[in-house]
């Protein structure tokens, strides 16, 4: 079933038990003062009949018997009045051939002194009244009530529901489909985008209401998207293109090296260039399994808590163990006297990658590889570690782009890389809640500043 009909329905629903409940309320309130006003006429009847026939008690004999009972319930006279003594014998009837009240009514009549009963079609007051000298009487006055007026408002009140609920569900199903327009409209600019072209957008008219907020939630998702596969591509292209250099590489040193007859040591250098560029092709299929790791499937990485300061020291043996020409220097600030301080949770292996992939750059691009690792430890744990150059430092614009996969700065081609290490170090980072910025002044020299997230921040 369609929303709007669905909402029709519901409307209609909702709309046809209040209306239904409201005709249904003034239906039995017209009824309900309809009965008192009749009741109350037959109480100013009983009232006068027993103020005239009580005057002379003593003259009043019982009546004959010389009524004679209706053949169905329906009596020949729309009115009576009658008058029965302690003995309910009738002593008094404007209409002695219409049946006396039975004796069973007249006991009830006792009973409660005044009381409201059908005497056949007719609806009856019976009350109890005392004579001069004491004797109590039972008046009772009988009268048709004529139900054509609630017939006539019942017909009018059940055509006004019906009219009313053609107008409600005509109503309901327009305006369903008003509110729904903006709906139908998205739906229809999203079926238009295409993988081909996604720089389309929903159009949003302004408004602050739910459509609008389903607009922006819409646009969010397609700039993702967009985004997603604009990486995709430059993803599969760079891969590529840094897959075939150094297959290229491969191919042509080998060829030259086959081309002829050479000595042991030409070869040697042969190989081991061609080493060289498969530990570099290594160095990619690492890295990239890592990345792949850690978008993949980042519930399933293991968090632990790991001391900082031993992982930074650990860190800093690794790159000089790497490069013999690097040298990292580790400022660990103020350590705090609670050792408990000291832990963070992470994934060790992953954040000790990030944190070389940072220092390995750091000496890479230095003047003389040298890079400088500053801490500052806090009592609620979100510590301060920074990764310092003093190398040519990067431009403003590319600042940006550091972190985008394979991007490369023109000015450093030569030197060797991947482009793929500050990607992962901010994916790792990310994965860790670690916030991750990067300052490079004029004058020279980088800055990457990490702040691990606060105590209460996992809690």
């Amino acid at each position: 079933m369609q929303i709007r009909t669905r909402l029709t329905i519901l409307y209609l629903l909702n709309a046809a038990s209040i209306l239904a409940g409201v005709l249904l309320a003034v239906y039995l309130l017209f009824k309900k003062n309809t009965e008192e006003a009749f009741f109350e006429g037959l109480e100013s009847k009983a009232e006068m009949t027993a103020q005239t026939a009580l005057r002379n008690p003593d003259e009043l004999r019982p009546l004959p018997p010389e009524w004679i009972s209706p053949d169905n319930d329906t009596l020949p006279y729309r009115d009576n009045i009658s008058l029965f003594n302690d003995a309910y014998e009738r002593v008094f009837a404007v209409h002695t051939d219409v049946p006396p009240v039975s004796v069973k009514d007249l006991q009830d009549i006792y009973t409660q002194r005044e009381t409201r009963f059908r005497h056949y079609n007719l609806h009856a007051l019976g009350r109890v009244v005392n004579s001069a000298v004491g004797r109590p009487f039972v008046v009772v006055v009988e009268g048709y009530c004529d139900p054509s007026p609630l017939r006539q408002l019942r017909d009018i009140l059940v055509l006004s529901f019906l009219v009313g609920m053609a107008l409600i569900a005509t109503s309901g199903w327009y305006y369903a489909g008003q509110a729904l327009a903006p709906v139908s409209s998205i739906v229809h600019e999203v079926e238009n985008i295409q993988p081909s072209d996604l720089s389309l957008r929903v159009k949003s008219d302004g408004n602050r209401d739910e459509l609008a907020r389903l607009a922006q939630t819409f646009n969010r998702l397609l700039d993702r998207v967009e985004q997603a596969f604009r990486m995709q591509r430059m993803f599969l292209s760079n891969v590529s293109h840094e897959l075939k250099n150094p297959l290229q590489a491969i191919r042509s040193q080998l060829d030259v090296a086959l081309s002829r007859e050479r000595d042991p040591a030409a070869y040697r250098v042969a190989l081991q260039s061609v080493l060289d560029d498969v530990h570099a092709m290594t160095e990619v299929e690492e890295k990239l399994h890592q990345l792949a790791r850690i978008y993949n499937d980042p519930a399933a990485i293991p968090f632990a808590p790991v001391r900082l300061d031993e992982l930074l020291w650990q860190v800093r043996e690794q790159v000089q163990k790497r490069q013999a020409g690097y040298k990292v220097i580790l400022d660990p600030g103020d350590l705090p006297a609670d050792e408990e301080l000291l832990y963070v949770r992470a994934n060790e292996a992953l954040l000790r990658t990030a944190l070389v992939n940072l220092a390995d750059n750091a000496c890479k691009y230095s003047s003389e590889h040298r890079a400088l690792i500053r801490v500052r430890f806090r009592d609620d744990r979100a510590h301060v570690v920074e990764v310092c150059d003093n190398g040519p430092g990067i431009p403003a614009d590319e600042l940006p782009l550091v972190f985008e996969p394979f991007f490369r700065s023109p000015r450093h081609l030569r030197v060797k890389g991947t482009g793929i290490g500050l990607s992962l170090v901010r994916s790792i980072l990310n994965l860790h809640q670690i916030a991750l910025s990067v300052e490079s002044p004029p004058q020279g020299g980088t800055v990457f500043k990490m702040v691990f997230p606060s105590l209460g921040a996992f809690n």
